[in-house]
């Protein structure tokens, strides 16, 4: 059975490439043009976005090179001792809301220091998994886009990041 998942996980890029070409050719598309247009407009955005993503990169190393979340670290975790919640995991339920890469590390090193089995491994990697990044999809997306007001977007992402937050806490603390 694992020969057959192999099989199509080697396969399905250059099969599902194949079928477009092919589907393309017969609608009588020029294959080679919209590939050149589409791979123009693909470094275009990357061009576009690249200000936007080094200004992120430098704010999620601020905050972690700075200290800052250390002393939010202190701050707070009497209140989740208090509420059970492990202390661990604040550094990844800010950063997670600003950069997924940075969280990955984060969460690598919340792995480290406790066992991925542990309460606070398990919370970790769920909220990693079940948390998007919120601040860095809306600041990439509207900046991009050239869109002036959020409206509601920051308000409903960040209370559905928090939700996810709580979600993952309260499954950890049933499984």
């Amino acid at each position: 059975m694992s020969h057959f998942f192999t099989f199509i996980s080697v396969s399905f890029l250059p099969a599902m490439t194949l079928l477009i070409v092919i589907f393309a050719l017969y609608k009588k598309a020029p294959v080679y043009d919209l590939f050149i247009s589409g791979a123009k407009k693909g470094l275009e955005t990357s061009l576009e976005i690249l200000p936007y993503m080094i200004g992120i990169f430098f704010a999620v190393n601020s905050l972690t090179s700075s200290g800052f979340l250390n002393l939010i670290d202190k701050l707070v975790s009497p209140i989740f001792t208090f509420l059970q919640i492990p202390c661990e995991i604040l550094p990844l339920m800010f950063l997670r809301a600003l950069s997924g890469s940075g969280s990955y590390i984060v969460l690598q090193d919340i792995l480290e220091k406790v066992s991925p089995d542990s309460y606070a491994g398990r919370v970790a990697c769920v909220m990693t998994g079940g948390c998007e990044t919120v601040l860095y999809v809306l600041a990439l997306y509207f900046s991009v886009t050239h869109v002036k007001e959020m409206r509601h977007a920051l308000k409903g992402g960040l209370i559905g990041y928090f939700v996810g937050i709580v979600v993952s806490i309260v499954i950890c603390r049933i499984i």
